[in-house]
């Protein structure tokens, strides 16, 4: 590996510039960007106006052909995940992904296949573990055992923080509403504190309350709301190969005093915990025990703690510290829960191709 790393973004929206860009690969040692691709020239060329990127590009397969590349940052529409993972592998390139890494569980394997075949990483942008809490946390149950954990509950519910994107919102692109967009993230981070248990089973609901016909403001500005095709409330309820039980929760809109609740609960035979406060409660010789998690300290923000660890990974050889098989879980998961929805009734996983299904699934969360 080159003492520089050498790093295409491909994506030029607000994602790539407020978070992985700056400070994000900013605050990388020995990193040059080389180029910046979006199918949006003009917001490509801003970027590479502002940033000093040399080289720009509509198309993200003439970035990809250029060989001194060694990294591409992919934060484009859900949609164009997988396939430009997939393009970017082949081409030679270790790969970071904005969540999630795709929508679909056939995709993430194949792009298993394409990392394995390339030698190269890939991680999933779960920013949410990098969080000082998160870290903290993790930590803590690497030498508290909660025991066998049980259930947990996940939450990402906000209360009127609808994306305005056209990204967001149109299912074509984004493969879903809250359930890939936040509740993503906060599956993520549960099923990482619960060492990715095996999901066997799952009941699912999907529903729109808000996001077309009712009077409840935007916090991020008004949306299109006659072109939303997603839901904008999602629940489930899994079951665990282990006989432990999770509920999820995932809302752009709802009526709640909290602006957004982004939380995971773990309940555990001696313990407890929850993030991100790090409330933890136990009991010892029949005494009631509370305490907190402090956060961890001395880290930067968190999609630049992500950028770090991936370019230490690759500069030592290391596996990807999110690993395509841990999205897959968390996507599988999700998959299961449109599934659900469709069919009005619990599903088991593995899910069934479609070859082998009695019937082809729809377009997921088309209109739910």
């Amino acid at each position: 590996m080159p003492q520089k790393l050498k790093v295409g973004l491909i994506g030029a929206g607000g994602i790539m510039r407020a978070a992985h860009l700056n400070p994000g690969w900013l605050a990388v040692p020995d990193c040059e960007l080389v180029a910046v691709c979006d199918n949006n020239r003009e917001a490509a060329a801003k970027m590479a106006e502002d940033f000093k990127i040399p080289n720009i590009f509509a198309d993200h397969r003439e970035l990809l052909k250029i060989e001194e590349i060694d990294v591409v940052d992919i934060a484009t529409p859900n949609v164009f995940h997988a396939p430009i993972t997939i393009e970017a592998l082949r081409a030679g390139k270790h790969v970071l992904c904005e969540k999630p890494l795709s929508t679909t569980t056939a995709s993430i394997r194949a792009i298993e296949e394409a990392a394995a075949a390339a030698g190269r990483l890939v991680m999933t942008g779960q920013n949410q573990r990098y969080t000082p809490s998160a870290v903290a946390i993790k930590n803590f149950l690497h030498e508290r055992d909660l025991g066998h954990v049980y259930h947990s509950r996940i939450h990402a519910v906000r209360r009127n923080l609808m994306p305005s994107s056209p990204s967001m919102i149109d299912s074509a692109l984004s493969g879903g509403g809250p359930c890939m967009d936040i509740g993503v993230h906060a599956l993520d981070l549960g099923l990482w504190l619960m060492n990715f248990p095996r999901p066997v089973r799952v009941t699912g609901r999907l529903m729109v309350n808000f996001a077309r016909d009712h009077d409840l403001p935007g916090g991020w500005g008004e949306w299109d709301r006659e072109r939303v095709t997603t839901e904008d409330f999602v629940s489930a309820f899994i079951h665990f190969e282990s006989g432990a039980t999770m509920v999820l929760e995932a809302c752009w809109l709802q009526h709640q005093q909290e602006s957004q609740d982004f939380s995971a609960r773990l309940f555990g035979r001696k313990g407890s915990v929850e993030w991100p406060g790090g409330e933890y409660a136990s009991a010892v010789n029949r005494v009631l025990v509370d305490s907190r998690i402090v956060p961890a300290t001395g880290l930067q923000k968190p999609h630049t703690e992500e950028i770090l660890a991936f370019v230490a990974a690759i500069r030592e050889g290391r596996p990807s510290p999110v690993p395509p098989d841990e999205s897959r879980r968390v996507i599988e998961i999700l998959e299961a829960v449109y599934e659900s929805d469709r069919l009005n009734r619990e599903v088991k996983l593995p899910l069934a191709t479609a070859e082998e299904a009695d019937e082809t699934p729809g377009i997921r969360a088309g209109s739910p």
